[in-house]
């Protein structure tokens, strides 16, 4: 005789069964993570699970392909991998869940099996501060404390739609979960304004704020210091110094190193790039042709 109960776990189990089509593994630094496919041949990621140009990819029938990183969002801390001829379907996106509904949570075992548990959505809010220069407009809350093999899944509905994806942040025993509204538009705008290749300039940086009597009229708070320029590079033939701070990249201002990064990708390289630099007070505006980030480069994460 059929139970609530008994109802119930077969909802959950299908629902883990739906998502989990759509739930990989990534490596891509020392320890694997989930990551969720938001549209065909894309996954979303941890940012910090994959700080190189590659990603290996455990799909969900075992097998292990090679997916290009097109770029990391500063602000969400997720990472855009392509895997070309993916057939793991995207995840569908549900609406935004209210404070009690119950969710599961789905990711990946470090062999590689699905895991899921059932949570409840604790908060729903923000704004959520990220970093010195960015933030998450909205975020959602779940009752559970960071888990490893859960960072970088999927948070579901009853029906196995995507609510957002699971960080490994948290706040106060809760877990920070990014809505899917957000986690799969970051995605798809690194798609738009990435690439494969990865462009090299040769420098060193960190986020500085900007005091408003240096800003020159500019509304951004928050800019990046050179701390080291890289010899025989695109950067000292550009005339970048150390000390400079940069805020602008081709007529877009920049604010953290995961920005400039991004910015470097797609079809950059070979090109000659405008860059705004702050030099003390005043404004300056360099040009610099942008190379191909060389082998030797490929494992720093501080040079760009």
């Amino acid at each position: 005789m059929s139970t609530v109960f008994s109802q119930l776990s077969d909802d959950v189990a299908v629902a883990i069964d739906r998502a989990g089509v759509s739930v990989v593994q990534v490596f891509g630094h020392h320890r694997p993570a989930a990551g969720v496919v938001v549209a065909p041949e894309l996954i979303a990621a941890p940012t910090n699970a994959v700080p190189g140009d590659t990603a290996s990819v455990r799909l969900p029938d075992g097998t292990v392909v090679e997916g290009a990183v097109l770029g990391h969002s500063s602000a969400s801390g997720i990472a855009a991998i392509r895997v070309a001829g993916m057939s793991a379907p995207p995840l569908v996106a549900a609406d935004e869940p209210r404070v009690g509904h119950l969710a599961v949570a789905v990711g990946r075992t470090w062999s590689g099996s699905v895991i899921g548990f059932v949570t409840n959505v604790a908060v729903v809010g923000g704004p959520l501060r990220t970093s010195r220069a960015s933030q998450l407009d909205r975020v959602i809350r779940v009752a559970f404390s960071p888990h490893g093999a859960i960072t970088g899944g999927a948070l579901v509905d009853g029906e196995g739609r995507a609510l957002g994806l699971i960080t490994g942040y948290a706040i106060r025993g809760t877990t920070v979960v990014i809505p899917a509204s957000v986690a799969w538009s970051a995605a798809q705008q690194l798609v738009s304004i990435g690439g494969t290749r990865q462009g090299f300039v040769g420098i060193g940086t960190s986020t500085v704020a900007l005091p408003e009597r240096q800003r020159g009229g500019r509304s951004q708070e928050f800019g990046l210091l050179v701390t080291g320029v890289v010899h025989d590079s695109p950067a000292e033939a550009a005339g970048l110094l150390v000390g400079d701070i940069i805020v602008g990249f081709d007529g877009q201002p920049v604010q953290e190193p995961e920005a400039l990064v991004t910015l470097l990708r797609g079809d950059r390289v070979g090109k000659t790039v405008p860059l705004t630099v702050l030099r003390g007070a005043e404004s300056k505006d360099l040009s610099v042709a942008i190379g191909e980030r060389p082998k030797r480069e490929r494992r720093s994460e501080r040079r760009r």
